[in-house]
């Protein structure tokens, strides 16, 4: 990750936008994928020179008619414009661990809940969350996107894998406008992008996913399947730290044992019996 972020972020979405989608005839052998810089050029109403000037990082300013070329969902548009100010992220910090008020908010839920920071470290969790996590492998300090990419038994772990390993570097794509600033993040952007081809064909990509909610499906090493739907939380007197929380269909196994794992006084495994 350089700090052409913005630059990189709008020749990625170029590269990803097939020429059949914006009503344009592929025509003969095409050295890179997705548009030429002229088709999008034209179909935007600009200059070649001021696209380039774009995607080298010497104007910050895309046009509406840039973003629209470039079909860009709402997601996507957001982390422009957050690239684009250079006042997005400052003061948002990198934070190692919940704050007080947040743990003490959390410890009063009976879904599982973990605290994570703008690099997807795991850093809180209520009873119930650690006891989820701590199952499947993670524990407090532990980052989940390197956990995700470089535990050899994630695949088996998470179903639908490739799913959640899109979402997630979608995820981290979308906080790198304020979390970019941080060296943790190219850090480790730098060693997923090496270790895993996986984790640096998605981040070329530039997919964006806003942190807001969605669905996982776990292998859980006891209790089998686990289908659960998950939320995530922003807290305006806790900057840098969201709250995701669990939860499943009512009345399903995968809500029972949620619940069990909520309860110190009773096991997930003596809940099935």
């Amino acid at each position: 990750m350089t700090d052409n972020q913005l630059g990189e972020f709008l020749r990625a979405r170029r590269e990803r936008v097939s020429p059949a989608a914006v009503g344009l005839l592929a025509i003969g052998h095409r050295r890179t994928p997705g548009l030429r810089r002229e088709e999008v050029a034209a179909g935007a109403g600009i200059s070649i020179d001021y696209l380039i000037r774009l995607e080298r990082g010497r104007d910050r300013h895309p046009s509406p008619a840039v973003v629209d070329a470039l079909g860009l969902d709402a997601d996507g548009r957001a982390h422009l414009a957050d690239l684009a100010d250079p006042r997005a992220g400052q003061g948002v910090p990198l934070v190692a661990t919940a704050s007080e008020p947040i743990r003490v908010l959390i410890d009063s839920w009976p879904n599982p809940t973990i605290v994570t920071n703008g690099v997807l470290d795991l850093i809180g969790a209520n009873n119930a969350g650690e006891r989820l996590h701590r199952d499947i492998g993670l524990q407090i300090g532990d980052n989940m996107a390197r956990a995700l990419f470089l535990e050899p038994g994630a695949r088996e772990i998470y179903l639908g894998f490739d799913d959640v390993a899109l979402e997630v570097v979608g995820n981290l794509r979308s906080m790198s406008a304020s979390s970019g600033r941080h060296p943790e993040l190219t850090a480790l952007v730098g060693e997923l992008s090496v270790a895993s081809d996986h984790f640096a064909r998605l981040w070329a990509q530039g997919e964006v996913r806003g942190k807001s909610d969605g669905v996982k499906v776990i292998a859980h090493p006891e209790h089998g399947r686990l289908d659960l739907r998950w939320s995530t939380l922003h807290v305006a007197g806790a900057p840098g730290e969201m709250i995701v929380t669990y939860s499943a269909e009512a009345g399903s196994e995968s809500e029972r044992v949620l619940a069990a794992l909520g309860d110190p006084a009773t096991s997930p495994r003596s809940a099935r019996r």
